[in-house]
């Protein structure tokens, strides 16, 4: 009787091993680790900060108050800085609020007119569908950036509209893949439409100020890098 009863312990402990070990060995199956790193299950929610480098593309064009030339210019340069901001997802639908600032080169100039503009600063809303490591997202809203330009009055002297801020509008989307549960890297285009108010010519002495209305959009694609909380 003591034997029989040992076996049946034997084989019960055996039987329960052996439910164990092919259990551990279901790909997929559950984690008997906390915090294992499942790349099909990423969880986008939560504050975010990151960098951004890449180039801007722009084009600026007004009329020269002082000869009533049509002046037409296509600035470039890098663009480089930071952002930050916060999501909320439910189920593969995410929503987000970003804020970001870069500081650029763009500039640009022809006989009788330059145009330059140093930073921009993106404060958008963030729509997107996340899909194993993957986040396709598309943005809108406010944009602000600097510009300065100047051009050639018919006495031959120059007049600057000296630097000023100027308000608008983007649009934009990009790709966003996570490396880890909390590095992430994305690649991201946006325009931006900055129509021009307040911006007056100022020319030496005796000639008068005069005002101008600049048409300056920017194209903007980056390559950044984010860290989530």
């Amino acid at each position: 009787m003591r034997f029989r009863a040992l076996l049946v312990v034997a084989l019960s402990g055996g039987a329960i091993v052996s439910a164990h070990a092919a259990d551990q060995a279901v790909p997929r199956g559950p984690s008997y680790y906390p915090g294992d790193y499942h790349p099909t299950s990423i969880d986008w929610t939560g504050w975010y900060v990151g960098l951004q480098l890449g180039g801007a593309f722009g084009s600026a064009s007004w009329t020269n108050p002082f000869t009533l030339a049509s002046d037409s210019l296509h600035p470039a340069g890098i663009l480089g800085g930071g952002q930050f901001g916060v999501n909320w997802m439910r189920d593969s639908l995410l929503l987000g609020a970003e804020a970001d600032l870069a500081g650029m080169g763009l500039e640009s100039s022809v006989p009788g007119a330059s145009f330059r503009s140093r930073w921009l600063s993106l404060v958008t809303g963030r729509v997107g569908y996340a899909f194993n490591q993957y986040l396709v997202y598309a943005k809108g809203g406010a944009a602000f950036a600097s510009e300065r330009a100047q051009v050639i009055t018919l006495a031959g002297t120059a007049a600057d509209s000296a630097t000023t801020t100027q308000t608008g509008w983007t649009v934009g989307g990009g790709v966003e893949y996570a490396i880890d549960p909390h590095w992430s890297a994305r690649l991201e285009y946006d325009f931006v439409d900055l129509p021009s108010h307040g911006v007056v010519f100022v020319p030496p002495p005796p000639i008068g100020a005069l005002p101008a209305s600049i048409n300056f959009t920017i194209q903007k694609l980056v390559a950044g890098i984010n860290y989530r909380f």
